[in-house]
C-alpha cells in the first residue's frame, strides 16, 4: 500500500512540474519569437514542440535500450492519436482553435504525407535501420523548410508589455532570459513527464494490464500530457498558433525525429503482428490505421472549416478518441 501511495504522489509531483513546465516553456518560446521577430507558430513547430516530444523521446530510447521495441511504436501511435483525439479536442472545447493560414496549407499536410510515409514503412510490423533512415532524412528536409520559410508572413509573436523597447542593448539579455525559461521548461517537462510515465508503469503492472496497452494508453497519454500543458496554456494566453503548431510539430517529431533516430540504432519490432480478427488486420495495422484516420479528420476539418475547429469538430474528435481507445482495448 505504502509503494502504491508513493507512486500516486509521484503522479501528481509529475502534473506539478508537466504545468510549470508548459508555463515556463510558452513563456520563453513567445519571448524569442518576439525579440527575433519569428513568427509564433514556427516557435511552435520547433522549439515548443522538441520540448514537448521529450518525454516520447526519453521512454523510446529507454525502452530500445531495454528490448521493449513495441513499446517505442505503440508509444509513438499512442501519442499522435492522443495528441489530435484528446488534447486538440479539449483545446478546441476550451475555445475554438483559429488555424494559421500557412499552417493549414503546408504544415499539416506535411504531418498527412509523414504519417501516410510511418504507415507504409511500419505496416510489415517491422522499422529497419533504411526505413528509419528514411524518417530522419524527411525530418531534416522538414526542419530545413520551416526554416527557410520562417518568414513566409506568418503571424509575428507580440512583443510583450515589458518589452516595450527591445534594441540592441536589450537583445542579448532577453534572448537569455527566453533561452533560460526555455530550457526550464524543457526540463520541467520531461522530469514530469518520467514522473508520471514510471508511476503509471508501475501502478499498471501490479494491475496485471498487458505491456502493449500500457504503451497505448497510459505511456502514450502520460508522454503526451506536455503537450496538453502546453496546448491548454496557449489557448488560455490566445495563443493559437503556438497551440495547434505545438501539436502538429510534436506529431512530426514523434514520427521523425522519435521513432526514426532510435530505429537507426537499433530494428523496431512491433508486438501484435498476429491477426486482430478485425478484417485480418494485425493489431499494429489497425492501430496505424487510427492514427492515420484521426490526421485526415483533423486535415478535412481545417480544410472545411476554412482554419478555424470549433466545439463541435472538438467533440467529435474526443469521441473518436474514445471509440479508438475501446478498439484498442479489445485488440489487447
Amino acid at each position: 500500500m505504502t509503494g502504491a501511495i508513493w507512486q500516486i504522489f509521484l503522479f501528481a509531483a509529475g502534473i506539478g512540474l508537466l504545468v510549470g513546465g508548459a508555463w515556463f516553456l510558452i513563456g520563453g518560446g513567445s519571448r524569442i519569437a518576439a525579440v527575433l521577430r519569428v513568427p509564433t507558430v514556427v516557435v511552435g513547430l520547433t522549439v515548443v514542440a522538441f520540448g514537448t516530444s521529450a518525454p516520447e523521446l526519453f521512454v523510446s530510447i529507454v525502452g530500445a535500450i531495454k528490448g521493449n521495441t513495441g513499446l517505442v511504436l505503440g508509444n509513438v501511435i499512442g501519442s499522435n492519436v492522443a495528441n489530435l483525439g484528446l488534447i486538440l479536442a479539449l483545446a478546441a472545447l476550451l475555445r475554438p482553435v483559429i488555424v494559421e493560414r500557412g499552417l493549414s496549407r503546408k504544415e499539416v499536410p506535411f504531418l498527412l504525407v509523414a504519417t501516410v510515409l510511418f504507415v507504409g514503412l511500419v505496416w510489415d510490423g517491422r522499422l529497419g535501420h533504411w526505413d528509419a533512415g528514411l524518417l530522419v532524412v524527411f525530418f531534416i528536409a522538414f526542419l530545413w523548410w520551416t526554416l527557410k520559410n520562417r518568414d513566409r508572413g506568418a503571424v509575428v509573436a507580440d512583443v510583450p508589455a515589458e518589452l516595450p523597447d527591445v534594441d540592441r542593448e536589450h537583445r542579448t539579455r532577453e534572448l537569455t532570459r527566453g533561452a533560460g525559461m526555455t530550457i526550464l521548461g524543457v526540463g520541467g517537462l520531461a522530469l514530469g513527464g518520467h514522473f508520471i510515465v514510471t508511476s503509471a508503469l508501475r501502478l499498471a503492472v501490479s494491475m496485471g494490464v498487458s505491456e502493449t496497452l500500457i504503451g497505448l494508453t497510459l505511456v502514450a497519454v502520460g508522454t503526451s500530457l506536455p503537450e496538453l500543458a502546453t496546448t491548454i496554456m496557449a489557448a488560455m494566453r490566445n495563443e493559437d498558433d503556438l497551440a495547434l503548431g505545438n501539436i502538429v510539430g510534436s506529431n512530426l517529431f514523434n514520427i521523425l525525429a522519435v521513432a526514426g533516430p532510435v530505429g537507426l540504432f537499433r530494428n523496431l519490432d512491433a508486438e501484435g503482428g498476429r491477426s486482430s480478427g478485425f478484417l485480418s488486420f494485425s493489431a499494429l495495422q489497425v492501430q496505424m490505421i487510427c492514427m492515420l484516420l484521426l490526421t485526415f479528420m483533423v486535415f478535412s476539418m481545417i480544410i472545411l472549416g476554412k482554419g478555424k475547429i470549433g466545439r463541435k469538430r472538438g467533440m467529435v474528435l474526443l469521441l473518436t478518441y474514445v471509440v479508438i481507445m475501446v478498439v484498442w482495448a479489445t485488440l489487447n
